[in-house]
């Protein structure tokens, strides 16, 4: 599995709104930051500004934003392209936002709330270090377009009752299909699966990650588990717990001849099939090692979202906000995936 898609993280975007009260003492030495985007192109559409923890702001990581901003359109068009995030504890904190040129970013909705097509990002997050009652001047460039839709998809097989069912077994591979799928809510190019070889250092020489003799593939697919009250994730040195995934591996065979081992061509597709790889992952983050990947000795059952990530770093997953919502939910898009254990011998020891 590809860095890229280990590094993903769920991205949920909160508001952070100041109240009208007499200010605190602590609120008081609250400091101010405070400058202007710059996007490459035409300013169309909104721009969200983000202030994450540090390890936790794009393109590098998927966290939860601290504060959140936004330069409406109207401003933008109008040549003003200043922005300001108010009451901002001291801390430090990475400055990254994009521009929604296709005006489809939905800040509401889990797999909406992020760049797709036409829209403008910058090459790295801006590190900040906000003393108190500072205020702290800083720009940000948006030089990089974005050329991939999201990948969003819904699952051929949906399973029973809502639920698609695999099992913990250590040696029976199972496949589901996923078919791309906009759902009349992304602007632009129709989604598809932008399907190349995996090149991650740019050598010009596909990746082959765990040394199997099939070259890895984008997009990547893996199942992340959602552990239930009384489930356990293995920890990092901090206690923090690990995010464990369970890679998918798209069938090959359809492309592998049209690639011709070339990292620089791809093929859109509308179709593929999943196999699902009989392992899991524990992915930490360690200081001083960087990310860490541990095998673990079997699959734990319960509860998963299938994630898709492709070579922008964009992302789409199920279940999401788009199945849950109260008013016209989108179907297939609250498709649960469930890991039982297998009535054979070789079911692994997940937990229970």
């Amino acid at each position: 599995m590809s860095p890229i898609a280990l590094r993903v993280l769920c991205l949920t975007l909160g508001l952070v709104l100041a109240g009208c009260s007499e200010p605190s003492t602590e609120l008081r030495r609250a400091a101010r930051v405070e400058g202007s985007v710059a996007p490459s192109g035409p300013a169309r559409g909104n721009a969200y500004l983000f202030l994450f923890s540090p390890g936790e702001a794009p393109p590098e990581q998927r966290g939860v934003p601290r504060y959140v901003t936004a330069v409406p359109e109207v401003r933008l068009a109008a040549g003003d392209a200043r922005f300001r995030f108010s009451e901002v504890g001291p801390d430090v904190y990475r400055l990254w936002g994009f521009l929604d040129a296709n005006g489809d970013a939905d800040l509401t909705v889990d797999v909406l709330a992020q760049p797709g097509a036409g829209d403008q990002v910058p090459e790295s997050s801006v590190e900040l270090n906000v003393q108190p009652g500072q205020v702290l001047t800083a720009d940000l460039a948006l030089s990089r377009g974005v050329r991939r839709p999201l990948p969003a998809f819904q699952v051929v097989e949906q399973g029973e009752g809502g639920v698609l069912s695999l099992t913990d077994s250590a040696t029976a591979i199972t496949s589901f299909s996923v078919r791309s799928e906009g759902f009349g809510l992304l602007r632009g190019e129709e989604p598809r699966f932008f399907v190349r070889l995996a090149d991650t250092n740019g050598d010009g020489t596909p990746d082959d990650v765990n040394g199997d003799g099939v070259f890895d593939l984008w997009p990547q697919f893996f199942l992340r588990f959602v552990p239930r009250p009384g489930q356990t994730v293995p920890l990092d040195s901090q206690g923090r717990p690990a995010q464990v995934l369970v890679p998918l591996l798209p069938n090959p065979a359809p492309f592998l001849g049209a690639l011709q081992g070339d990292p620089s061509r791809e093929i859109a597709a509308e179709l593929l099939q999943l196999f699902v790889i009989p392992l899991a992952q524990a992915v930490t983050e360690e200081p001083g090692r960087g990310r860490v990947v541990t095998t673990l000795g079997a699959i734990p059952v319960g509860e998963y979202e299938l994630w898709c990530v492709n070579d922008e770093g964009s992302f789409w997953f199920v279940p999401n906000d788009l199945g849950r919502r109260a008013m016209e939910p989108v179907s297939g898009q609250a498709l649960r995936f469930r890991v039982r254990h297998a009535d054979t011998a070789d079911a692994g020891a997940g937990s229970p």
